[in-house]
């Protein structure tokens, strides 16, 4: 069957989005000590990515995510959010649609979503915090990676808890 845009998907991606924006809100992140925030919103990503397909999660990852860091901050973030997040949404649609928690598939997603994670925020942060030191550009703290790492695991644990119950709720039917 051609997995088309119906009104009922574009509700659910919308809901998505929006779930997606108010799991990064302060009174839901915890401060790290490693520098950044730790959240479970990115399960909003992962489910609307197994869920709803790739473009889904992708929607889902970076519009709200963007809107998120555009809201509750840090604004400097939200381009590359945008971005990361779209690009860790898609990936995640495109290897682990419609899978279920037993499948290889998934567990695969999810773990390229973490290499995107890091690589994204690292390479963001590389470049908007560089300074220079005697012509040698130094690297923005590897530390980052360890919130990035825990905000994963948080996230990855929300989504296996949640995508069992919202699979029987929706009775296992395409969307």
């Amino acid at each position: 069957m051609k997995n088309k845009l119906t009104t009922r998907k574009l509700t659910y991606i919308a809901f998505m989005t929006a779930i997606a924006t108010l799991l990064v809100a302060p009174f839901l992140r915890i401060p790290s000590p490693y520098g950044g925030v730790i959240h479970i919103g990115d399960s909003a990503i992962f489910l609307a990515s197994v869920l709803l397909g790739p473009f889904a999660g992708a929607f889902v990852g970076g519009v709200g995510h963007f809107f998120a860091n555009f809201i509750f901050g840090p604004q400097i973030f939200a381009p590359w959010t945008l971005v990361i997040k779209g690009i860790m949404g898609f990936l995640v649609g495109a290897i682990a649609y419609r899978k279920t928690l037993k499948s290889v598939r998934l567990w695969l997603a999810l773990i390229c979503a973490l290499v995107i994670l890091l690589v994204g925020y690292f390479i963001a942060a590389n470049v908007m915090f560089a300074n220079e030191v005697e012509g040698v550009v130094q690297p923005a703290p590897l530390t980052f990676a360890i919130s990035n790492a825990i905000q994963w695991g948080a996230s990855v644990t929300v989504t296996i808890v949640l995508l069992p119950i919202v699979n029987k709720i929706l009775g296992g039917k395409e969307l």
